[in-house]
């Protein structure tokens, strides 16, 4: 069983120190200014994933990731450059962040692993600092991918490298897909647990993170970091910075999740297939392979925890309590005052057509809620509010774990909005 220590896994989840990103603002004033969940962006966490990874039960499929490991890596490249300085160490040069690149390349070469689930992890676990700590709370995690007792790293035993090499670079990659001797890889976790479906790969991070998947099956549970498999199945839709909408204190009791979008870049992609392996745009010979995060987590500051699991961008940021209540007053609208039943909202009729039961009702939901609403593409909380008539108070009282400005509105999920 793999045990791995983590950064700061129960840090603020902001990643790299760059701006919060916007889930559903409250404060846009119309759809317009409002982004809306159809429009994919690297700061946009596109869903919570809850469950067993199934995705019949609403994860990603392969072919909806992001398109190709160039255009991820692309993505990703303004984080890796500022990563460095959440641990006191000099951010990665361009020719760092290259060998980082050319490293991963040549590694899902030879082991068969997707080169963007490897890039996923990379991200999740250092965000991609080539001078990220070792942390040692009884298993040694070195490196960018934070192995089990690897030998890459450029930071290590008190000695930091400034440039880091590309031989230390590529060993790094090899230790976190490959495995060491004392522990394994991405390559290994994922032929165990199949090795050809995205439901693997989201089993393989699990088990990197934390050594093993719950009893259930469920992946939000299993110890370490929970919300470990729903930041990096976002990793793989392209998200790179701001805040992840996962609540570590329920997504272990989520079962599925509603997100039935696609990513920005997968579109008319063919780089996934059966058997795992995508190539790469840069380099035709690339065999980009599933890969799995370890313990470390884009944050903004990253420390050392005694946790043996990986920190994941957590949504603590969206775990909290009930939001105080405000005293703006929204004007009933006759829409909203007459009927007992949310009138289909523009969006919504299409993903509720099928069953309002048989949409999630939100974990924080007043349980002596009367009436709910599904969230649906395009929605933000003052949207929602002026639909029904109702209070900005009464929309975070009647779901208490909204914040206080409403910015971590979760869609797929039917909140309160009378009780």
């Amino acid at each position: 069983m793999n045990t791995r220590t983590a950064f700061g896994c129960r840090q603020p989840p902001l990643i790299s120190g760059a701006p919060i990103a916007s889930y559903l603002y409250k404060k846009s004033a119309t759809a317009e200014s409002s982004p809306s969940l159809s429009e994919r962006s690297s700061d946009l966490y596109e869903a919570v994933f809850g469950g067993d990874g199934l995705v019949s039960d609403g994860w990603p499929s392969i072919t909806e990731w992001i398109s190709t490991f160039d255009d991820m890596f692309e993505s990703n490249l303004d984080v890796m450059s500022s990563s460095c300085a959440q641990f006191g160490e000099a951010d990665n040069s361009d020719d760092e962040n290259a060998n980082v690149k050319k490293a991963i390349e040549a590694v899902a070469s030879s082991s068969g692993v997707d080169a963007r689930f490897i890039l996923a992890i990379v991200m999740q676990e250092s965000n991609g600092c080539v001078r990220v700590q070792t942390t040692d709370n009884g298993v040694v995690n070195p490196g960018l991918m934070q192995s089990h007792d690897g030998t890459g790293s450029c930071n290590k035993d008190g000695t930091v490298q400034n440039p880091c090499p590309y031989s230390e670079i590529h060993q790094m990659i090899v230790d976190g897909v490959e495995g060491t001797s004392e522990g394994d890889g991405l390559k290994q976790i994922l032929a165990e647990e199949g090795g050809s479906t995205a439901t693997d790969y989201y089993k393989t991070a699990r088990v990197y993170n934390s050594g093993s998947v719950a009893s259930d099956g469920n992946l939000g549970q299993g110890g370490a970091t929970a919300c470990y498999c729903s930041d990096v199945a976002n990793r793989l839709l392209g998200w790179s910075s701001g805040t992840s909408s996962c609540d570590a204190d329920t997504i272990g009791d989520l079962t599925s999740s509603s997100w039935t979008g696609s990513s920005s870049s997968s579109g008319s992609s063919t780089s996934a297939s059966a058997s795992a392996v995508a190539t790469s745009t840069s380099t035709s010979s690339t065999v980009p392979e599933p890969t799995v995060v370890s313990t470390t987590t884009p944050v903004a500051t990253v420390t050392p925890t005694e946790t043996p699991a990986a920190a994941t961008p957590t949504a603590e940021a969206t775990t909290t309590a009930a939001a105080v209540p405000t005293t703006v007053a929204v004007i009933p609208t006759a829409a909203a005052a007459t009927t007992t039943v949310p009138s289909a909202t523009p969006s919504a009729s299409a993903s509720a057509s099928a069953s309002a039961s048989a949409i999630p009702i939100y974990p924080y939901a007043s349980s002596s809620c009367t009436e709910y609403h599904a969230v649906v593409a395009g929605d933000y909380c003052e949207k929602v509010e002026s639909q029904y008539g109702i209070t900005a108070s009464e929309f975070i009282s009647w779901n208490s774990g909204l914040d206080e400005t409403c910015t971590n509105l979760w869609k797929g999920y039917r909140y309160c909005v009378k009780a």
